[in-house]
């Protein structure tokens, strides 16, 4: 056992009686003597912590003290994704949870606090603070944290570090003089590393680079810390994010570092950089404790006076676990030697076997070790299984590796065996090198699913890893791929057309840059009647738009060849774009033939082009490739009816008619300029019309000149430039002349021009337009579908009345003016007449007017409308409704006048037609609203009930007071109503007796209605039984004392009796209340003697609308009141109210 010291035995004793006093103690300062401790008994201080049951912080802060570091805060601030400064001012010997967050945000900014974040605010805090003021343009920079300060803070609390696999915005490095180094805010505290696993992460540093100069970092020197052996940490690595930036580094006696010369990294000026120190954990270390310590920089600047070295990381614990496995195959592919350049190249593969349980892929890194350059091989993809996973990457960087970064979308690979292939675009490195290499197990960053920690992979069955190489390939000499690009001419050319490109080729150079020094063009052509080929004349090459080589005639016989010189080189995975180009003529000049075809080929080189590297000799093409078979054709220009307007019937007097539409289209070959329009008629056509013009379809624009008298052939001429396979549409106006007869009227159009590139005489065949009729205009008015006769409540407004239909024909109509009569009796129940109707726009509108009242023998009073807009479209039919607004019977409204409406046939009416011409007469008679029986009649009345009811439905029983039927009667809102008489039918089987009509009686609620009945069987039974053996009769009830049902109220009435009579088998009885009147009127309907009352033609409901206040109470029991009326129009009659019967057995 090692000997410990008596002052490292008093430093053993503090820590045993006070575990917290020592970490608050240890977060301000190391202890004195720290330097006097070997590694050794550090060790074994330690130990004795662990035993003591210390947690891993408090053990990493006392190996910070023994070993004369700087520990840091015990409160896992690192591991804090925000935090907050809280609302009190900070200041010198403010101390806590505000205090701990400041320190920590300032620290992730670049700010030095070599103390760490203690959460106690002391000079170095408020050094701290004062650098960040200023930064922030602050004022005062005194270092006090307050109000001003607080509010510039907010947002930039965040102490958590970026999420793996992306690339983070730049941080800045806050001020100083030097480079700073410092523990990451997302450095791994106390996390469960697992025995066996790879790349375990144990610390994370930053350093900023405040100066105006980037830094090159060329020497990290490290000490493992905690509870540990060296041989815990089998492979020791430094990474930046998913990148490995070293091979593996060995403990020993704790100590480790990485070293280059050029630079292990560099940090950017202004900026800020993390690594990671990740290591492979050995087997059989489960309990042990795992930190790393910073202990020595070397870089290319100077460290900043803030920085105090070591830095300490914090300890992770090892766990034990069984991890999933990952397994490559000891062959790798590919296994090839040579290869020609080429896309889409699986430069490694390896099938790898997944174990235990499913793992993710975070990253995967390889490395060239052969000697092309990095630019030769582009493109690289990574697939599992089969599918690419991730982006691909560029080219092979700077380090000859090519990383794969999935950290932040790992690919998950369930057990089993999975290809693992990378394949990428080999596009130059004629006579070099390439091989691709999996170098370290923690190259391929697997992790487990369930533990979540990186595993070992191994090699072979379970071996230990060892480099995964492909075979060494080297890249042949260069090749020329020569293909007919997807956009070669195909369409048809002009005859005689100069410079017209005939084919298009991709040359694409592969392994090197390939120098192409001829090329042969061959164009097989047919022209002449015999089919004897003529070649084309003019022939020149395009390299990527611009002529290499000379112009010469392109033979049908055998090729020409082009020579270039030096002019046509091709860089090696680049695709060079040649064009052939010749004019539509053969090689002495002479026009082509319509339908005649040309077909150009690049003819097989031999030895025409050279490897600029190999300096091989390379066939351009390898074989004939030809180019599309266009067809030469003589420029078209086609005349068409235009399909959007079909053949029409105008009417004589119309001005700006359209006579005519036509399409223009020219053909695929080229564009045509069209000169001339004629448009030919009939000597009987061109006397019926004037001003003949063209006009453009789309726009509108007239197209020549107008020609005011045209003659039998009208030739415009016109400037209408159009490009090949394009079409436009003409219209042809005219005017047409008042009283030009009836008949059929047809332009004939042809059309002339020249060929936009040839400028060759383009004529089209002429066409008969669409048929136009000159016919003559009408509107016809008639009754429409008025509504059904009603009672309306005077006062009310927008009565609709009546309907009526205006159909057109030939041509479109505004009317603006009619006259609407009413009856004269009921002119003053009218306060104004509105008719509704549509404008042009097709809107709905309302005209309002009032009547010019009746004087003399006028039967009805006239309301005038003037300045209609009511627009009828030629052909087709447009409502017009009536509507009027009713005086209150105070105003003088009477309460029974029927309203009906007239339109006025003969006077107070206009029309106007299209062509201007002006109608007066609406119809041969005036058209009535109430034309059809049962409509168009609206009845004023100053209140209207309405019956209702919810029919009995109970079953039939014998017995005095059975409830019958039960009626509501309702009054409107607008007023009062009484009844004085109400008849109800009954049907019921023979035997059945309802009683004595003395028996039978009306009820409402509790109260029976005083009154009397008659039967139509009184006058035979002497009024003893109602209905005494008849199937149908009825029963007329009058009240003693008229019944009122309030404004807007309801009124419910039974009609009950005595039933007896049953007899075996059915018996029913069904009582309702009919509807028997046909018209208003409302004469005697009190006048009935008993045992007469009940008639059929009775009304079958006798009400008032109190409309008559003088005359009211005496008209209920006279001959005759102008307030009281049947049942004419009483919704809802007839009406059912009660069916009742009951079966029995005999």
């Amino acid at each position: 056992m090692q000997t410990v010291t008596t002052k490292a035995i008093a430093k053993i004793a503090a820590v045993a009686t006070g575990l917290a006093m020592a970490t608050s103690v240890l977060a301000f300062a190391p202890i004195a003597q720290a330097a006097a401790l070997t590694d050794a008994q550090v060790q074994s201080i330690l130990s004795l912590l662990t035993s003591f049951g210390a947690d891993s912080a408090t053990i990493a802060n006392v190996q910070a003290s023994l070993t004369g570091g700087t520990p840091v805060s015990t409160g896992g601030a690192a591991a804090t994704g925000s935090c907050s400064v809280g609302t009190a001012n900070l200041t010198i010997g403010s101390s806590g949870a505000a205090v701990t967050c400041l320190q920590q945000t300032l620290i992730a900014g670049g700010y030095s606090i070599p103390a760490g974040a203690t959460g106690y605010f002391g000079a170095q805090t408020r050094s701290a603070v004062s650098a960040w003021q200023t930064a922030k343009g602050i004022s005062p920079t005194a270092g006090y944290f307050g109000s001003i300060s607080r509010a510039a803070f907010v947002g930039t609390a965040s102490t958590g570090g970026t999420t793996s696999g992306t690339t983070p915005a730049p941080v800045t490095a806050g001020t100083g003089n030097g480079l700073k180094v410092m523990l990451a805010t997302d450095s791994p505290n106390n996390i469960a590393l697992v025995q066996g696993q790879a790349i375990g992460s144990l610390a994370k540093f930053t350093f900023a680079n405040p100066t105006a100069s980037d830094i090159k970092v060329t020497n990290l020197a490290f000490k493992r810390i905690g509870v540990s052996n060296d041989s815990t940490l089998s492979n020791v690595y430094l990474y930046n994010e998913a990148k490995r930036l070293t091979d593996s580094a060995g403990v020993s006696n704790t100590a480790f570092n990485f070293n280059d010369p050029t630079a292990l990294f560099t940090v950017p000026a202004g900026q800020t950089y993390t690594v990671s120190v990740l290591a492979d954990i050995a087997g059989s270390t489960s309990g042990q404790q795992v930190g790393v310590q910073l202990t020595a920089v070397t870089s290319s600047g100077t460290l900043d006076s803030s920085v105090s070295l070591p830095v300490n990381g914090y300890t992770q614990t090892v766990s034990a676990a069984t991890l999933a496995t990952a397994d490559f195959n000891t062959t790798t592919n590919p296994a090839v030697t040579t290869m020609a350049a080429q896309d889409d190249y699986t430069v490694w593969s390896n099938s790898t076997i997944i174990g235990t349980r499913a793992v993710k892929l975070e990253s995967f890194q390889l490395r060239n070790i052969g000697s092309v350059a990095r630019t030769d091989i582009q493109n690289f993809r990574l697939h599992v299984k089969g599918v690419q996973v991730g982006s691909a990457v560029a080219s092979i960087a700077s380090d000859d590796t090519v990383t794969f970064d999935f950290s932040a979308n790992p690919v998950r690979i369930e057990t089993g065996t999975a290809e693992i292939k990378v394949v990428a675009d080999v596009i130059a490195g004629s006579g070099n090198t390439f091989q691709f290499s999996l170098r370290r197990a923690s190259d391929a960053r697997f992790v487990d699913t369930d533990l979540n920690q990186p595993i070992l992979a191994t090699r072979g069955g379970g071996s230990s890893f060892t480099a995964r190489n492909a075979t060494s390939a080297t890249v042949d000499s260069g090749t020329v791929s020569t293909v007919k690009s997807t956009n070669s001419p195909s369409s048809n050319i002009a005859i005689d057309a100069t410079n017209v490109k005939w084919a298009t080729f991709e040359l694409r150079a592969a392994g090197e840059d390939v120098k192409v020094e001829s090329l042969d063009v061959q164009a097989n052509t047919t022209w002449s009647a015999a089919g004897a080929g003529a070649g084309l004349d003019n022939g020149k090459v395009f390299l990527n738009g611009v002529q290499v080589g000379s112009t010469k005639d392109l033979t049908d016989a055998t090729d020409v060849n082009f020579t270039f010189g030096s002019s046509m080189i091709l860089k090696a995975g680049q695709t060079a774009i040649v064009d052939i180009y010749a004019d539509a003529k053969s090689t002495t000049g002479a026009s082509f033939l319509s339908n005649g075809t040309v077909a150009v080929t690049l003819g097989t080189g031999s030895s025409n082009a050279q490897g600029q590297k190999s300096l091989a000799s390379i066939n351009t093409p390898t074989s004939d490739v030809a180019g599309n078979t266009i067809t030469l054709s003589s420029s078209t220009l086609t005349l068409t009816k235009y399909s959007g307007y079909g053949n029409q019937t105008l009417i004589a007097g119309t001005n700006n008619a359209r006579l005519g539409s036509f399409t223009l289209s020219t053909g695929s070959t080229e564009g045509v300029n069209v000169n001339t329009l004629t448009v030919a008629l009939s000597s009987d056509e061109s006397a019926t019309i004037t001003d003949l013009i063209l006009k453009d379809n789309a726009t509108g624009a007239q197209i020549g000149t107008t020609k005011a008298s045209p003659s039998t052939s009208n030739a415009f001429s016109v400037n209408v430039a159009m490009g090949s396979s394009v079409t436009k549409t003409i219209d042809i106006y005219g005017n047409i002349k008042s009283g030009s007869n009836a008949g059929p009227w047809i332009a004939n159009i042809d059309a002339s021009g020249t060929g936009a590139v040839t400028g060759s005489t383009v004529d089209a065949d002429a066409l008969n337009l669409q048929t136009i009729t000159l016919g003559t205009a009408d509107l016809a008015a008639a009754n429409g579908v008025s509504p059904d006769n009603a009672n309306v409540i005077a006062g009310a407004s927008m009565v609709k009345v009546g309907t009526f239909n205006f159909t057109s024909q030939y041509s479109s109509f505004t009317v603006d003016k009619i006259a609407v009569k009413i009856p004269a009796n009921a002119a003053t129940s009218i306060a104004s007449v509105t008719l509704r109707y549509p404008n042009a726009s097709g809107v709905s509108t309302d005209s309002v007017a009032t009547l010019a009242l009746s004087s003399g023998a006028e039967t009805h009073a006239t309301a005038t409308f003037t300045n209609l807009t009511f627009y009828i479209p030629a052909d087709t039919t447009k409502k017009l409704d009536v509507y009027v607004s009713l005086a209150t019977i105070v105003s003088g409204a009477t309460s029974g006048s029927a309203v009906t409406v007239l339109l006025d046939a003969g006077e107070g009416y206009r029309e106007t037609n299209s062509a201007g011409t002006v109608g007066t007469t609406l119809a041969a008679a005036d058209l009535n609203s109430a034309a059809t029986s049962g409509k168009g009649t609206m009845y004023v009345r100053k209140s209207v009930s309405t019956l209702s009811s919810t029919p009995i439905t109970t079953t039939l029983t014998e017995g005095t007071d059975q409830v019958l039927g039960r009626v509501t009667v309702t009054a409107d809102a607008a007023g009062d109503v009484d009844w004085g008489s109400m008849v109800f039918t009954l049907n019921k089987t023979s035997a059945l007796t309802t009683g004595a009509t003395t028996t039978v009686a009306v009820w409402s609620g509790s109260n029976q209605i005083a009154g009397s009945f008659a039967t139509t069987t009184g006058a035979l039974l002497g009024g003893l039984d109602a209905c005494q053996r008849v199937t149908t009769c009825r029963l007329h009830f009058r009240p003693t004392t008229v019944e009122t049902v309030a404004a807007g109220g309801s009124k419910t009435y039974e009609l009950r009796g005595t039933v007896g009579g049953t007899a075996a088998g059915n018996n029913s009885i069904d009582v309702s209340i009919g509807n028997p009147q046909t018209s208003a009127s409302s004469t005697a309907v009190f006048s009935s003697a008993a045992g007469t009352q009940g008639e059929a033609t009775a009304a079958s409901f006798a009400w008032s609308d109190w409309s008559d206040l003088t005359d009211h109470a005496a008209g209920a029991t006279s001959a005759s009141s102008a307030d009281w009326m049947g049942d004419y129009l009483i919704k809802t009659l007839p009406l059912t109210i009660g069916t009742r019967s009951v079966s029995i057995n005999s």
